[in-house]
């Protein structure tokens, strides 16, 4: 009897160190679920910022290899022969323009890009005794070249150029600073009087 009580405590020692062992394990999986759920949630928040960087860093890499489109034009044909003091000189005749960004009924480009420009203003004397003309080429609203032309008995052209850095939606001109009566000649065959315009960079 004696013996067959303490078989049976034995055996529901047994049976209670499984159950903990058992328990213990459970425990011990549980804890492993929860510390691989919680690094593959790790893995994946920092996979996806990482992925957004990539992402990130080819857009800003494709935005800078992106060819940006032309801008490049010519006009000429002042429309008056007599400017008037400080403002745009209108060339009336648009040669080209390739993105659409000089206007040829006030004389001012527009940029469409940011960037580095270069302008070009190209001014033909009238022909006549004391004819003369100041002009400035203005980028910004800033005066960045002045030019003087003067001649008392023949025609002559004068090139003026600027090199100036433009953010979008800022504005180039060519401008009379003062002058003698009708000073511009009219285009002809020989010479013509001209506004041009190119993005550098």
């Amino acid at each position: 009897m004696i013996r067959t009580e303490i078989l049976v405590e034995q055996v529901v020692s047994d049976i209670k160190q499984l159950k903990q062992q058992t328990n213990d394990a459970v425990e011990t999986v549980e804890k492993m679920k929860t510390e691989l759920r919680e690094g593959f949630q790790n893995m994946h928040s920092e996979n996806a910022l990482k992925l957004e960087e990539y992402k990130n860093t080819i857009q800003e890499w494709k935005d800078r290899q992106e060819l940006k489109p032309d801008v490049l034009f010519l006009a000429k044909d002042p429309t008056t022969q007599r400017p008037s003091y400080n403002t745009p000189i209108i060339f009336g005749t648009t040669m080209y323009d390739m993105s659409q960004s000089y206007d040829n009924t006030t004389g001012i480009f527009t940029s469409p890009l940011n960037g580095t420009y270069a302008f070009t203003a190209q001014i033909c004397l009238n022909h006549g005794n004391g004819i003369f003309i100041h002009y400035t080429i203005v980028a910004n609203d800033q005066h960045v070249t002045y030019s003087h032309l003067n001649d008392k008995s023949h025609r002559f052209c004068n090139t003026a150029q600027a090199f100036v850095v433009l953010k979008r939606g800022q504005t180039a001109y060519v401008a009379s600073r003062f002058s003698s009566s009708s000073p511009l000649s009219a285009n002809t065959d020989s010479e013509w009087c001209t506004f041009s315009g190119i993005l550098i960079h």
